[in-house]
């Protein structure tokens, strides 16, 4: 395996009625027997459970380096089926009425949908060559794909091929900002699905939420070290445990993010359409904003709310801004919940504002957070091979898709369980459920995403989606601006003492038990270092995007929440 490539292997993989699921061919030849390495289920990977229901799909997976354990393999592999009497070297083993055979790529890069586009024509037209023996296009596809991938391609709307945040949106709803905060807490996430494309896409779309997540931070999140022997995991030697007890260097580690993204901006020739993404000198971004927030003070509930704060301002008395008299019946317990928040909202609000946390540089903000390490792994798909490695008492949560129903029976494995099909999210510790209940604040952000989704997919009256989603607003590249909004203004916000009213807009409950993650408190260490000479994240006020005064379309979006929980 040579590491300076992009592509480390193209590999065919076989269903065999009589032994499974199996490697046929690999280019380049590889070097030891799978079944001694840490890749021995590989096969089961790319031939998911339930894939003899479909016609053909893709599986994103992760597999630990075999030359650095501390390294991640990123894996695509687009699977096919096709009548057996269609082929024209039919082998004498052959004896079922359907051929199953998937086409895998192992990359250095999380290029998932980029490479998925090229592989998935590369697989089509090796299936139609009738001949599984004739491995020429999958050769010349080995080479091609080293030409053309590239790191910079990271930076990147590339990065982003096939995860959209709208359809996550469409599945989940309000929903959406509960797993966004259950991904931070570290805990054990499985997401179930027949189907394994769609629910690959829906967990690495998740993770694109979190910024830089996706494109650099995961690098350690498909193996740990584990307190047995498991042949799946890569050994550690004694240097490398010693390592991983002690603390890590967060500045070296930071410096390197830091480089990136001083790179990206001085890298010449970078064509028109890289430059548009790039929120630092993004010019675009700041003028469609300004157009957003204009269009969002004409709304009637933010008016009042922002009159409610200019009334307390010019009085000087936080007690001085008119309660807000609620007119619709109420349940005892969305009553009590409202009416607490009905006292935060009567006091002087300062909103934190959008440009400067989507404008931060990501080393001064402490990003990506070094979320998948020490013992939190990330798998876009597990096959039940995997069963061992997630009862590790070293494993201390994950976040993994599965097609196989045997997951989701063991509930004493997962602490969430996120159901495709109909986008339900089954919470089954009652003191997690509690302390991820979304705040009204909360709510208000995740209704004016849904809302936005929602209507620009509805000015498309015409049937025609072909531009659905392209606009600013209620765009993929606007969903994620919002949910870094939000992330920035969590963490800042979560700097600041116990008690306060910033704290209580995003749920004191959850923010103290955020504070205890590990990524947070590598994240903590880092804004708070000496060596530090800038102010970061201190630049951005505490406080929640939505803190206001509550109004009346905020009670009904409680209501209609109490309702569906």
């Amino acid at each position: 395996m040579n590491l300076e490539f992009p592509i480390h292997y193209v590999i065919v993989v076989g269903f065999h009625h009589k032994k499974g699921c199996q490697v046929e061919y690999a280019f380049p030849p590889l070097e030891v027997e799978l079944e001694k390495t840490a890749w021995k289920y590989l096969p089961t990977l790319a031939i998911p459970d339930g894939a003899h229901n479909f016609d053909h799909d893709t599986v994103y997976f992760h597999l630990p380096s075999l030359k650095n354990p501390r390294e991640t393999v990123f894996g695509v592999a687009c699977y096919q089926q096709m009548d057996s009497d269609k082929l024209v070297n039919k082998p004498d083993d052959v004896t079922r009425s359907t051929v199953q055979k998937s086409v895998c790529v192992l990359s250095r890069y999380p290029l998932f949908g980029h490479i998925q586009v090229k592989m998935q024509l590369i697989t089509a037209a090796y299936f139609r060559e009738g001949d599984f023996n004739q491995v020429s296009i999958l050769e010349e596809a080995f080479h091609n794909l080293n030409a053309c991938l590239v790191p910079e391609l990271l930076n990147t709307p590339e990065a982003f091929v096939g995860l959209s945040p709208r359809e996550l949106v469409f599945l989940f709803r309000h929903q959406i900002l509960i797993l966004f905060k259950l991904l931070l807490l570290e805990r054990k996430i499985l997401f179930r699905g027949a189907s394994v494309g769609p629910l690959c896409s829906a967990l690495l779309t998740l993770v694109s939420l979190l910024p830089l997540t996706l494109e650099y931070g995961l690098n350690q999140s498909a193996s740990t070290k584990t307190a047995k022997t498991l042949s799946i995991v890569p050994q550690f030697s004694h240097d490398e445990k010693s390592d991983e007890d002690t603390k890590p260097d967060v500045g070296n580690n930071r410096q390197s993010h830091e480089n990136i993204f001083t790179s990206r901006q001085n890298r010449k020739g970078v064509s028109n359409t890289q430059e548009k993404y790039q929120l630092e000198d993004n010019t675009d971004l700041v003028n469609t904003t300004k157009v957003y927030y204009r269009r969002l003070e004409n709304d009637v509930d933010f008016r009042r709310r922002k009159e409610v704060s200019n009334e307390t301002k010019n009085t000087g008395n936080s007690s001085g801004a008119k309660s807000l008299s609620p007119t619709t019946p109420t349940s005892d317990t969305a009553t009590s919940i409202i009416d607490e928040e009905l006292e935060i909202g009567e006091k002087c609000i300062e909103v934190p504002d959008f440009l400067t946390a989507v404008q931060m540089k990501p080393a001064e903000a402490g990003l990506p957070l070094c979320l998948f390490r020490k013992g939190y792994l990330c798998h876009p798909y597990l096959s039940l091979h995997y069963l061992d490695l997630l009862t590790d008492s070293n494993v201390k949560g994950f976040l993994i898709g599965t097609t196989n129903i045997l997951f989701k029976q063991k509930k004493d494995l997962v602490d969430v369980i996120v159901e495709m099909q109909d986008g339900s999210i089954d919470i089954l510790d009652l003191n997690l459920k509690r302390q991820v209940t979304l705040t009204t604040p909360d709510l208000r952000f995740a209704e004016n995403i849904v809302k936005q989704v929602t209507v620009e997919s509805g000015r498309r009256t015409d049937g025609d989606n072909f531009l659905d989603g392209i606009g600013w607003e209620g765009g993929d590249e606007w969903i994620r601006s919002q949910f870094k909004y939000y992330l920035m203004c969590m963490m800042r916000t979560s700097l600041t003492e116990d008690g306060t009213r910033q704290r209580d807009s995003f749920n004191p409950a959850y923010l103290n038990l955020w504070q205890e993650t590990n990524h947070w408190k590598t994240w903590s260490n880092y804004v708070n270092s000496e060596e530090r000479d800038t102010p970061g994240i201190y630049n951005l006020c505490p406080g929640h995007p939505c803190d206001g005064g509550m109004s009346v379309s905020d009670m009904k979006i409680r209501f209609a929440q109490c309702s569906l929980s």
